[in-house]
């Protein structure tokens, strides 16, 4: 299995109600999900719990490796009040969409997240990863799988889908005949067309929401189909 890392693939061609206006303007609130609010103070909770856990396994690491210099790192993952809302953000959108269409929920293995992170699967941040990864799959699932445009395929790679030495001109080509990847792009405009109805709302403190992935290798590591249907 290749390393996995985290990228930050697919921004949103919607700001996610970048400015909070009106009644939607305290500054406490991180975001308005519909009736319901993420505070600001659970949001900085999340992110300063993963990073100190974080720092933590890389001083025990590097105390370790004194002794024993080929010692691999364990799963290490660091995150930002940004990656924090937009998984909050996603993660609502995805169960909306389900529900909205009547889909079938494919379940993001927690086990295997929580391994990916190093993090127990009872950690928020862990089940925040799932409750996404579950609605994006379970989106994913339901869209047409087909070779991606030149765009998307560009747009991948410049988000650092590609391994980090990769040819532009090679990895550009995997991707576009990669044709499992075109669900992903299309989950992307179903997010993008809850976020344009306006019931979600985000603290503009906050960069633009944006759908994250797990790469493994070259890889997606998200259970997309991989049939292939002419539309």
């Amino acid at each position: 299995m290749g390393a996995r890392r985290l990228a930050a693939v697919l921004a949103l061609t919607v700001a996610a109600g970048s400015a909070l206006a009106g009644c939607r303007s305290q500054p406490d609130v991180a975001v308005y999900l519909g009736d319901r609010t993420v505070s600001t103070a659970e949001v900085d909770r999340i992110v300063k719990d993963v990073n100190a856990e974080a720092d933590r396994r890389i001083a025990d690491w590097g105390h370790k490796r004194a002794a024993d210099p080929n010692l691999l790192p364990p799963p290490i993952v660091h995150t930002t009040g940004d990656e924090v809302v937009s998984l909050i953000v996603l993660a609502d959108a995805g169960q909306r969409i389900i529900a909205e269409r009547g889909l079938g929920t494919r379940a993001a293995p927690a086990d295997t997240i929580a391994e990916t992170f190093g993090l127990p699967p009872t950690d928020t941040y862990v089940q925040l990863w799932t409750r996404y990864l579950t609605g994006l799959q379970s989106v994913a699932a339901a869209e047409l799988a087909r070779p991606l445009t030149d765009d998307e395929a560009d747009r991948l790679f410049e988000a650092g889908a590609a391994d980090p030495d990769a040819d532009y001109d090679e990895a550009v080509h995997t991707f576009k005949t990669s044709i499992n990847l075109g669900p992903l792009f299309g989950a992307q405009r179903r997010f993008g067309d809850v976020l344009d109805a306006g019931t979600i709302a985000v603290n503009p403190q906050y960069g633009p929401v944006v759908m994250p992935v797990v790469m493994e290798g070259r890889h997606l590591a998200v259970d997309f189909p991989e049939h292939f249907e002419e539309g």
